[in-house]
C-alpha cells in the first residue's frame, strides 16, 4: 500500500515585544486554539491555559530559557483548543537581542495533528493489512488439511499449532510454507481432485441432497500385549499428521510399562501409511526410550520400508504378519 501524501500542517505565527510585554498572534495562532482573530488579546497566561497540563511546565521553561539566551528553540506539545479537542503541534522560534538586550522573541506554532492521524491511519492498514493476510494464508493452509484429512477447520488450525510449537516456526510462516508446498507440487493429488470435482457439480444442481453421512477421518487402533516379558503395542491404520498424536500416545504408554523388563516393541506390520511426521514421532520416541534405559524394536511386514529407510539408528526388524518375531 503505498504512503499517503500527508495533509498541509495549518501554521501560526507569534511574536513577544520585550520592551512593551505584549504578544502578536496572526490568524492562524487564532485559529489553532480554536478562536476566531481578534477574539482575545494574546497573552501567555492564555497560550499557557491552552497547552496539555502534562506538557505545560516544560513548554514554559523552553520560553523562558529563549527569553533569557534568544537562542532557537523547538518543542512539541499538546494543545487543548477551545472547545476542549486536543491537537498535536510544534513550537519553534528565537529571540532577537540588541547588543545584550533581548528586544524580541518570535517564531512559528505547527499544527501537526492531521499529519500525526495520516501516520497512524497509515500504520493500522498497513497492521490490518498484514492481519487480513495472515488470516487468508492460514485459511488456505487449514483447507489443505480439511481436504486432505477430512476433519474440520478447528482440527486443521490444531495441527497448524501443533505443528508450530514442535518446531517453534511462526504459525503464518508454517502456513506460508504449507501453501507454497501444496501449490509447487500441483495440489493434493489426482483422486482428491476427482472428489472435490464431484461435489463442486453435485453442489451446483438445485435439488436438495440428501444430508451427508458423518464420516470420520480413519483413526489408528492401537492393542496393548505382551510377547514373553516385552510390552508390545500393535498398531493398525494410517499414521499421519492427523493421527500421528495417537501413535506418540500409545508409544508412551508402552514405555511406562517396559521401564521394568528394558525393552519394548513397537508392531507396525498392520499400518497403511507412515509418512515423515509419524517417522519423526518413532524417532522422537526412540531418543526418549534410550534415555530412560528402554530399548525400542520395531516390526515391519516384508518389503515394507514405510519410510523407515532413512531413519538412522532406529533398530527396525522385518516378520510376516503371521510369524512371531524376536524382542532383542
Amino acid at each position: 500500500m503505498p504512503t499517503p501524501h500527508p495533509r498541509p500542517a495549518q501554521v501560526g505565527r507569534f511574536q513577544y515585544t520585550a520592551s512593551t510585554g505584549r504578544w502578536w498572534w496572526s490568524d492562524g495562532m487564532f485559529e489553532i486554539h480554536g478562536m476566531s482573530p481578534g477574539d482575545v488579546v494574546p497573552t501567555l497566561a492564555i497560550m499557557s491555559r491552552h497547552i496539555h497540563p502534562e506538557d505545560r511546565g516544560r513548554v514554559l521553561d523552553t520560553l523562558g530559557q529563549c527569553g533569557a539566551d534568544g537562542e532557537p528553540f523547538g518543542c512539541q506539545y499538546r494543545l487543548l483548543d477551545l472547545t476542549g479537542a486536543e491537537r498535536f503541534v510544534t513550537l519553534t522560534g528565537s529571540g532577537s537581542a540588541d547588543g545584550d538586550t533581548l528586544r524580541t522573541v518570535s517564531g512559528f506554532l505547527v499544527d501537526t495533528t492531521a499529519a500525526q492521524r495520516d501516520a497512524v491511519a497509515h500504520q493500522v492498514n498497513e497492521e490490518l493489512t498484514q492481519a487480513l493476510r495472515s488470516h487468508a494464508v492460514i485459511d488456505q493452509a487449514k483447507g489443505a488439511f480439511m481436504l486432505g484429512y477430512g476433519i474440520d477447520g478447528d482440527a486443521a488450525f490444531e495441527l497448524l499449532r501443533w505443528g508450530s510449537q514442535q518446531r517453534n516456526v511462526r504459525l503464518l510462516t508454517l502456513a506460508e510454507r504449507l501453501v507454497a508446498a501444496v501449490e509447487s507440487g500441483g495440489g493434493l493429488g489426482s483422486d482428491t481432485r476427482q472428489r472435490l470435482d464431484d461435489f463442486y457439480f453435485a453442489s451446483l444442481t438445485d435439488d436438495v441432497p440428501e444430508p451427508p453421512v458423518a464420516r470420520t477421518t480413519p483413526g489408528l487402533e492401537t492393542t496393548f500385549d505382551t510377547t514373553g516379558d516385552v510390552p508390545v503395542v500393535r498398531v493398525e491404520g494410517p499414521v499421519d499428521l492427523a493421527t500421528a498424536h495417537e501413535l506418540t500416545a500409545a508409544v508412551t504408554q508402552l514405555m511406562i510399562k517396559a521401564r521394568e523388563v528394558g525393552a519394548m516393541v513397537v508392531d507396525l506390520r498392520q499400518v497403511t501409511h507412515l509418512g515423515s511426521v509419524g517417522v519423526s514421532a518413532l524417532s522422537a520416541a526412540h531418543r526418549r526410550s534410550a534415555a530412560a534405559g528402554v530399548k525400542m524394536r520395531i516390526v515391519l511386514s516384508p518389503g515394507a520400508s514405510l519410510g523407515l529407510a532413512g531413519a538412522h539408528g532406529l533398530d527396525v526388524v522385518s516378520v510376516p504378519l503371521d510369524q512371531a518375531f524376536p524382542t532383542s
